[in-house]
Parts: structure tokens; sequence; C-alpha cells
């Protein structure tokens, strides 16, 4: 009897363990599988800013949602050398392997070990300080069990960078003073000094698409400041959606050292367009951490504004504007007036003619007379004969697809401007926002 006892709990330990060994078959490997996870059921955003500066402490911020009906698997995340050859890692929040970093070829991997409930949302925490300047565009990679899930984001790095207006020093004259007997010396006189090239107030525009989690580049111009508080005049054609393409926000990069490219720093929105003048006026709302401008502490360079119904032919101009094709930094061409063009509704100065190679990058910029007033506006609508820009090319991925090929849309960025919409077409616009 005791022997039956015996071999009766030795089979119920072997069924014990029959049965325990399934219930984890089942947890790791069948009901709750995670060898055999759909991508479609992972979602994974990266939110990082979309400009940090050398020494600022930032966060990187990894969610991850589980919408299937079985259990992921969290076990690495890996960044891109792009980004830590850029700054430095300091910590990954949640984790729970702190401290287990394994070095790749081209990656860092971070050990997480972490289980995702069916329709759990988690958020994992980065956090960053960046030390050289890098444009990074490149994805995180979330390892589960045999499966590579990517994400994308871009960040640019940079130094920091304050624009300031220095104040100029006008010297007062004293009054001679007289001694008699003495012939009191000529006043002097002030000589007039070189004109000062308003570069700072010219601005790249950058119109930009949402792409998975980061903003691609659309397709790019020029424009120029006229008031303090950011507003600013440039052409319709810059800021309308095209066929195909329509952005989603519009970054402006400031001219800081003109042997420089332009560094973005604000995003504008668009206030008032109209496409028969092809003219346009944006406005800068925030920096690029979408913090809201204070207007009372920011001051921008702006240009004044000259009248450009005493230009006369051969007058000298001076243009300023950033070139689409063959250079990233402000391009400064001159040449003069060649004539006047008229069109209905806008009278016989409707457009400014003139010789000077003006690429087609430069649309919306400034053209200035020879006292440094802005008086017109390159704009790449031609003459007035015709409504057709000048030129369109496919220089840009507008679709994402990784190719510039003619399944993107052709963007006016190229070519050449042979005329100018005059600045006083401009002045009605301009009154009826700027203050």
């Amino acid at each position: 009897m005791k022997r039956e006892w015996k071999i009766a709990l030795i089979v119920m330990g072997v069924i014990t363990l029959v049965l325990l060994a399934a219930a984890i078959g089942l947890f790791w490997g069948g009901g709750l599988q995670t060898t055999a996870v759909d991508a479609d059921q992972v979602n994974i955003f990266v939110q990082t800013p979309p400009l940090a500066e050398l020494g600022e402490d930032i966060e990187m911020i990894l969610t991850i949602e589980n919408n299937g009906e079985q259990f992921v698997p969290v076990d690495e995340i890996r960044l891109p050398a792009a980004l830590t050859d850029s700054a430095v890692i300091k910590d990954v929040f949640p984790t729970l392997h702190p401290g287990q970093q394994k070095l790749y070829g081209d990656q860092t991997g971070f050990k997480i070990g972490m289980m995702l409930e069916p329709g759990e949302r988690r958020e994992f925490t980065i956090q960053i300080m960046p030390w050289q300047i890098a444009d990074v565009a490149s994805q995180v990679e979330i390892i589960s069990g045999k499966m590579v899930m990517p994400a994308g984001f871009r960040m640019l790095i940079n130094k920091p960078v304050a624009l300031q207006v220095t104040p100029v020093d006008i010297p007062t004259l004293a009054p001679p003073t007289e001694t008699p007997g003495v012939t009191p010396s000529p006043e002097p006189t002030l000589t007039a000094t070189p004109m000062e090239l308003p570069y700072k107030a010219v601005v790249k525009i950058i119109a930009k698409v949402k792409h998975s989690s980061y903003l691609r580049d659309l397709w790019g111009g020029s424009g120029t400041i006229v008031s303090p508080n950011g507003y600013i005049l440039t052409n319709a054609h810059l800021v309308l959606p095209m066929p195909g393409a329509s952005p989603s926000a519009f970054v402006i990069a400031m001219t800081v050292d003109p042997a420089e490219p332009p560094v973005e720093m604000y995003y504008a929105d668009t206030v008032i367009v109209n496409k028969d003048l092809d003219l346009a006026i944006i406005r800068i709302t925030s920096d690029l951490k979408f913090k809201p401008i204070d207007w009372e502490v920011t001051v921008l360079p702006t240009v004044t504004l000259g009248d450009s119904d005493q230009l006369q032919l051969g007058d000298p101009l001076l243009i300023l504007g950033y070139p689409g094709i063959g250079g990233q930094t402000i391009t400064l061409t001159s040449g003069n007036v060649g004539g006047f063009t008229a069109q209905k509704n806008y009278g016989d100065r409707a457009f400014i003619k003139t010789a000077a190679a003006i690429s087609g990058g430069a649309s919306g910029g400034m053209a200035l007379n020879e006292r440094g007033e802005m008086v017109a506006i390159p704009t790449q609508l031609g003459s007035g004969e015709e409504e057709a820009l000048v030129d369109c090319r496919v220089i840009t991925d507008t679709n994402g697809d990784g190719n510039i090929n003619q399944k993107d849309v052709c963007v006016p960025v190229g070519g050449f401007i042979n005329a100018m919409r005059p600045i006083n077409l401009a002045r009605a616009l301009l009154e009826s926002i700027v203050q």
C-alpha cells in the first residue's frame, strides 16, 4: 500500500511538473508568444527637439505602444552612431539592466528586458548632452526577440546663437571756443560712410513636411524681415501648396555669418497671400522648441523700405538672397534697372526688369538701391507676360522614398530670375498687417 502511495505521489509530481512546464511554455512560446510578434501591432514614436544646443541637457522620448493581443518584449534600444558620436548619452530610463551597454559597429545598445502587455503604452526617456555640431537624421531601433523595429528622427545640433543689435554711437560736436584776436577754425564735417548691407534681414524660408517622426525639407527660398516683430515679406509660391506636396511647417533660418549657411531658428505662419502679385507675408511665431517669441525682448534685424517709383532706367541694384543651386550661403549679385513691364490692374511698373544674374533660390529676397533701401522683391513669375514659373526642377526627395526622380514634385528653386516686383506694390499688404 505504501508503495502504491509512493508511486501515486511520484506520478502526481511528474504531472505537476509537466503542467508547470506547459504553463511556462504557454507564457513564453504559446498563447503569449513573443517570437512571432507582428510589427504592425507595435507603434513606435520618437520625440526630440529639432534644434539642440551644445552643452544643453535634452531628452529624447521614445514611446512604444502594443496594440496587439500578444506580449511584446523590449529587449534592447539601439541608438545610431550619428547620435552617439555627437552627444553624450547620460541615462536611459526606465531600464531593468542599468549599466549594461553594448557597442556595435554603428550602434550603441542599451539592455532593457521589459515585457509590454497587450494594450500597454510605455515611454522611455533618453537623456542626452550634445557636444559636437551635427545634423543627425537617422533611426532608433527597438530589438524585440529576433525582430528589429526602427523609428526615424532628425535633430540639428548647433552652438548657441544670439542675435544682437549693436548700437551706433553718433559723436556730438562741441561748439567752437572763440578766442579774442584768433580766427576760429572751420567746423569739422562728417564724411559719408559706405552703405552697410542689411544682409542679416535676409532669411531662408524652408518648407517642410511631416515624415515619420521628423520634418523633411521640401523646398526653400528667401525672404526679408520688414518689421522688428517678425513679419517677413516673400513670394506667394514659396508658401502655397504644390501638387503632391503640401508643407506642414515653415522654418526660418537666420543669416548670422555671411560665410556660413543660415541657422534654423524659428517657425513661422502664413499671414496673407496675394497670388496675383506672387507676394506673401509670414510671421515668426516661435522658436524651434515651440516657445512663443517674447517681442518685448526679441529684436530682429530689419531693412528700410524705399520708393520704387523713383527708380530710373540704368539705376544700380544690389540683390541679396539664397541661391537654390550652387551654394548654401547668402549671395550678393549686382545689376541695373533694365526696364519696366506693365500689367493689367498694376500699372506701368508692375515688374522691374534687370539683367542681373539672380539664382532661383533668391526668389523672395531683396533688391536694394544705392542708398541701401529695399525697392523690389525678386520673383520667378517672369516679366508679367507669362504666368508660369521661369523654371521648376526635381532636386528634392519630396515623397520621402530615398530617391530623387520623376516621382518627386518639381520645386521652384532652379533657373534664373529676370524680373522683380516693385516694393510699392507690396505696401498695401504691409500696411494692412505690419504695425
